[in-house]
């Protein structure tokens, strides 16, 4: 089969289209005919040879973290997942015209969406359920706070939010460019960091109550900001560091509005907490009833053999949508 491998280039990283054996089918796993694949940040520290997954395991190194395509074999524990079903998963190496993953990662594809919407949709919905509704254990009427809100994964944050029952939602960008946009995915304000600082502008909407949730996509360079905006028992998940890793914090003022910091992310988590998120996800959100409040927005697509030049649109453009490649 064919796949597109991650190898050293210049202090760096490249991609290059090649032959491989497909990989071995385990009892509990499934093998994918991948049709579609997203383009993510974290693609291009890869390519700039800073990010390294938690599990690269052996053999030729696949680029791409997610893949949505239809089940031709499963194995032979495996049950609740048929070959001919439409599904999308968090998998290492996605980028590939096949895929094995664990059966416990496999997300039904709503009826809906397009394969080329799953991919775009599944990392973000992971990614966002799990800040949202596990690790700040959201409750109908909170406010929150979405930091970066024009990325792919920000605006997903929004829509889970609302779906979830959040009250009002806000967020953080550093333009009104996708100000409609957003508005449309259920954003109620947006705001711009290039006008005002987040904190006031947030104590001000809520008359000074505070953001309960704050979902934060930048890292260290708001941390001090993050306290200030937070309500009284408030949660800060961080989970993307955009901006840096180092920030200020004010304890003094962490332990008088007693907040929680939780920091999140899938690269040290073992194949059973990740089997978990995704159990999570869908024991919470039916993604059938949800489809069209959910639908992910993307912004183009390209053919996978085209994954560079992907990368580098992702690299260039800041907008809301998801960048996809459709592969085969």
């Amino acid at each position: 089969m064919k796949a597109m491998l991650i190898i050293p280039a210049n202090g760096g990283m490249t991609l290059e289209l090649t032959d491989i054996s497909p990989q071995k089918l385990g009892p509990q796993d499934v093998r994918l005919a991948v049709r579609a694949a997203s383009v993510n940040r974290a693609d291009l520290l890869i390519r700039a040879g800073t990010h390294v997954a938690a599990d690269p395991g052996s053999g030729p190194r696949i680029a791409g973290l997610d893949a949505a395509g239809e089940v031709i074999e499963v194995g032979s524990d495996v049950s609740g997942v048929d070959v001919g079903d439409r599904v999308m998963a968090m998998v290492n190496g996605g980028l590939a015209e096949e895929v094995v993953i664990p059966a416990a990662m496999a997300i039904p594809v709503p009826t809906a969406w397009s394969y080329a919407e799953a991919a775009a949709a599944v990392l973000g919905l992971m990614t966002e359920h799990n800040a949202l509704s596990t690790a700040a254990r959201l409750q109908p009427g909170e406010t929150v706070l979405v930091h970066a809100v024009a990325s792919g994964v920000g605006g997903q944050a929004v829509q889970l939010a609302r779906q979830l029952g959040a009250g009002r939602i806000l967020g953080t960008s550093r333009s009104r460019r996708d100000a409609t946009a957003l508005q449309r995915l259920g954003l109620d304000e947006l705001i711009n960091t290039s006008e005002c600082d987040f904190a006031d502008r947030v104590q001000q909407v809520t008359d000074s109550a505070g953001a309960d949730v704050i979902v934060d996509h930048v890292g260290g360079p708001y941390l001090a900001a993050n306290i200030r905006a937070a309500a009284v028992k408030g949660r800060i998940v961080g989970v993307g560091r955009l901006g840096g890793v180092e920030g200020t914090l004010d304890m003094e003022e962490l332990a008088r509005k007693r907040l929680e910091i939780i920091g999140t992310t899938f690269r040290t988590r073992t194949p059973d907490e990740k089997a978990e998120v995704v159990r999570a996800l869908r024991a919470e959100i039916n993604l059938n009833g949800a489809a069209q409040a959910l639908r992910p927005v993307i912004d183009r697509t390209f053919p996978w053999t085209q994954a560079l030049d992907a990368q580098d649109a992702l690299d260039r453009d800041r907008g809301p949508g998801k960048i996809v490649l459709q592969i085969g």
